[in-house]
């Protein structure tokens, strides 16, 4: 027989690898998909600017690789000025990105486009200028500073086409879309599904934390990639939204781990985790109440945070709630998903500042790969969950079987002593009549005396079988203890007894053939309307005992076996 730990790892094996081959067929459809949205032509505006910082002009050589190097502080503006040839202006779009500053365009010292004068916190995103002139434009971007003490890191000004706006950006960013649309909805069906597994007693809190965390993520990287753009502009709005998701993350993540390693922690790991779990809820709050105040806002408390992070994470993996080798399959595959993440964090960084000083033309190192890593750890989650529910389902099959066969009898496979009693207790709290049909062999005694106990055990076994065929459908059969078994029929079929009787009596005759002695039993049938007689209030219904309705159907048994004239019931 295999083993049940060979199998798991088979399982995984073939899931990992089954996700890995239909991951890259995936990646392999969008990136055909990709280049149908993408401008045929667009013009990079990166040289032949000048930048006016409190009165100072200096030319840049190239926007893309030039970093401010002053720290501005709130309310700080610069000018950037420059020259547009003719025959790029034809119905084109001007497009830039600005990170937490207000921003004003100019034609000719017209102005042309204004947003985030008036905003405290103008947020980060793209802005779409729609220029329309067929002379050499002077072009003038006027950025005033919102954040105190940041640092400017100007990003590519480009022309494209009008029609190709809204598909240009997705296009380039379409793995990321995908990846954020697919964990948004994700999150959502798993919070779902955990609400319905509530009802039916499953563990509901993993399902619930990954969904959380699938949902925050998906938003996250909507945000953080500045797709949500396709359905809101309110640049303020996006990026708040994606600090609060960013903020909120650790909650749920650590939550999760708390759940799945809670019955292995000692009390001093179930303090830190409860004041890390208190301690992120109220960053949240804080960081929320500074944010919208005005007196602190979101992005200068992004070192802080990352402090904080690495640390609870150094924290995990050292104190081993992250990693350890007694851990089930099920945490190290979560190991798994949070190596991955970190990874790809890290190496995004690597690819920005490629983007910046080395590579910046590169299409492969435009997109940021965090979606990618965020991908990858919630399916990891996933997985870990899956492999969880089936340890649970397991656990719970193996404890049903054992319970189970407590309840049965060995020799018989009827139900035993132990289910006559709690079906008793189950009665004395309903309501409705019942009946039951306590039933004794006659003969065991002979069979075992002349032919041994173990043609007894046969003997038994085949009035076991006629017994469970006879009342099939009709009521509980019960073997009481030795020779002696008992039938308890319901309400619903009471008015069948009768029927099941002679059908056992049939099927006696029919077994006996290779029996030594022929099948033979004397029966006594009760029921509960019988102690109703005089009374038919609620209050004496319930009063009713099932141990007294045995009792009379035992009596009655009694009663039938000693008027018997069988040389079996005398021999005993």
């Amino acid at each position: 027989m295999v083993e049940p730990e060979k199998i798991h790892k088979q399982y995984l094996w073939v899931t990992s690898v089954s996700a890995v081959v239909l991951l890259l067929l995936f990646i392999v459809f969008l990136g055909a998909v990709r280049s149908n949205g993408v401008a045929p032509q667009h013009v990079r505006l990166d040289k032949g600017w000048t930048v006016t910082y409190k009165g100072e002009k200096n030319e840049i050589e190239s926007l893309v690789n030039y970093t401010f190097p002053k720290n501005l502080k709130s309310g700080d503006s610069l000018i950037l000025e420059g020259i547009i040839p003719a025959r790029f202006l034809s119905n084109s779009i001007f497009r830039f990105r600005t990170a937490h500053t207000a921003v004003e365009v100019f034609e000719n010292d017209k102005s042309v486009y204004e947003y985030g004068k008036n905003r405290a916190f103008p947020g980060c995103g793209y802005h779409y200028v729609h220029l329309n002139h067929d002379e050499p434009q002077k072009l003038k971007v006027v950025l005033v500073e919102k954040v105190d003490n940041r640092k400017i890191v100007f990003s590519k000004y480009e022309l494209l086409p009008e029609e190709y706006v809204v598909s240009d950006y997705s296009s380039h960013h379409i793995f990321a879309l995908v990846i954020g649309i697919f964990l948004i909805l994700f999150g959502v069906l798993a919070v779902l599904v955990g609400a319905v597994m509530r009802i039916y007693g499953v563990n509901y809190f993993r399902l619930l934390m990954i969904g959380l965390l699938s949902f925050t993520f998906g938003t996250w990287t909507m945000c953080y990639t500045k797709l949500i753009q396709i359905v809101s502009y309110n640049l303020t709005l996006n990026t708040t939204l994606e600090y609060i998701c960013l903020y909120f993350a650790p909650i749920p993540f650590t939550l999760l781990l708390w759940n799945m390693h809670q019955t292995r922690l000692g009390r001093s790991k179930t303090l830190i985790m409860k004041f890390l779990v208190c301690y992120e809820i109220v960053y949240l709050l804080v960081a929320s109440v500074l944010h919208f105040t005005g007196l602190f806002f979101y992005p200068k408390l992004l070192a802080f945070f990352h402090v904080v992070v690495f640390s609870g994470l150094a924290y995990f993996i050292f104190s081993g709630i992250l990693y350890n080798r007694k851990m089930d399959e099920s945490g190290k595959i979560l190991s798994r998903g949070v190596l991955f993440f970190v990874v790809m964090v890290v190496a995004d960084l690597f690819r920005f500042n490629l983007t910046r000083y080395i590579a910046t033309d590169n299409p492969l190192l435009e997109s940021s790969w965090i979606p990618l890593g965020t991908l990858g750890f919630v399916l990891l989650l996933v997985q870990s969950y899956v492999v969880y529910l089936v340890y649970i389902l397991e656990d719970r099959a193996e404890k049903g079987a054992l319970a189970t066969m407590a309840y049965l009898d060995a020799l018989t496979g009827l139900y035993n002593r132990a289910k006559c009693q709690q079906i008793f207790e189950i009665l004395d709290k309903s309501f409705g009549d019942y009946a039951f049909v306590s039933i004794d062999m006659n003969g065991l005694k002979v069979v075992n005396d002349h032919y041994g106990h173990n043609e007894g055990d046969r003997f038994i076994k085949t009035f076991a079988d006629v017994f469970r065929e006879a009342f099939k459908g009709v009521g509980t059969t019960i073997r009481v203890g030795g020779d002696e078994f008992l039938a308890i029929v319901r309400s619903e079929h009471v008015a069948d007894v009768g029927g099941a009787i002679s059908k056992m009596m049939e099927l006696q005759k029919t077994s006996s053939a290779n029996l030594p002695v022929p099948l033979e039993v004397a029966y006594g049938i009760a029921f509960k309307h019988e102690f109703l007689k005089y009374s038919f209030s609620v209050a004496e219904e319930k009063g009713v005992d099932a141990e007294k309705v045995y009792h009379l159907a035992d009596e009655r048994m009694y009663a039938m076996k000693s008027s018997m004239k069988s040389k079996l019931t005398r021999k005993e």
